[in-house]
């Protein structure tokens, strides 16, 4: 079945409907959802062009519709939460006493990476770990359709993480990582281009924090839906200050707090919409 001719008016008549919610959040089946829209089926395409007709008018997916690799994640049955997408600031979290036991960071000052899957190995992987995120909460290379008005495509995400000992947010990316070879984000327009694609990754993963690195730079980003165009981080540092500045980035996107900040986005939805 063909999209809705009056799709735009649907996703705005949703925004309002969540707007009048105190909280700023309402809930609805998956299959609701889809209705709302004149589907009866998902599937890549229409999952694709909610995300994007919603999210165009501001609006969160909680956990996202789309697929991730060659499984859906969740049923038509589940509970989706839709929000306006006001921005909640985690609080700063203090590390834990063995953050640096190993010296890790001491050492990596003078690493020399000689490929992008260096950096991803020898850098963002035991960066990762030490802001909690385990193997299992990693999904390396995470592939996700996406929908470019007619030109359905794949974009593969270089790490997306999850809590996965959290049953309620099983489904839910709480961070992206984008990686890039050593140095190229010195040049504005590589650092551009890789903002656009992480951009455009949280956007179908229905994520709200993102991360790029080539090593030598570390940013971090909290995004609303919606907000695609220029964005402020959150967290800027030069891997030879990442030791000073590690508590910094540990209290904005570790395990520990993105897993309280999802858990509040999704406990602030009590209310149906039918």
């Amino acid at each position: 079945m063909a999209l809705n001719l009056d799709a735009e008016a649907v996703a705005a008549a949703l925004r309002a409907d969540v707007d009048l919610a105190p909280s700023g959040a309402k809930r609805l089946k998956l299959r609701t959802l889809l209705a709302k829209f004149g589907y009866t089926k998902r599937t890549d395409s229409n999952t694709g062009e909610i995300t994007r007709l919603l999210s165009e008018v501001g609006l969160s997916l909680n956990p996202p519709i789309i697929r991730f690799g060659v499984t859906w994640e969740i049923t038509q049955d589940d509970w989706i939460i839709l929000s306006n997408d006001v921005p909640n600031v985690p609080l700063p979290d203090s590390l834990p006493s063995t953050w640096n036991a190993d010296g890790w960071f001491d050492r990596i000052v003078n690493l020399e990476l000689r490929t992008e899957k260096e950096v991803e190995i020898k850098f963002i992987v035991p960066l990762l770990a030490r802001l909690g995120y385990g193997d299992d909460d990693r999904y390396d290379g995470m592939p996700v359709p996406a929908a470019y008005g007619s030109r359905p495509t794949t974009l593969v995400i270089d790490f997306a993480l999850f809590n996965s000992t959290e049953s309620s947010l099983r489904n839910q990316p709480l961070l992206t990582v984008e990686a890039k070879r050593e140095g190229r984000l010195v040049k504005q327009r590589e650092l551009e281009s890789a903002h656009n694609q992480a951009k455009s990754y949280c956007l179908w993963a229905q994520c709200d924090y993102f991360m790029i690195t080539d090593s030598r730079t570390i940013q971090a980003f909290h995004i609303a839906r919606g907000q695609l165009g220029e964005l402020a981080p959150l967290f800027v540092c030069e891997r030879n200050d990442l030791t000073n500045k590690f508590g910094e980035l540990y209290a904005l996107v570790s395990k520990k707090t993105l897993t309280q900040y999802y858990l509040a986005k999704f406990a602030s939805a009590d209310e149906a919409l039918s």
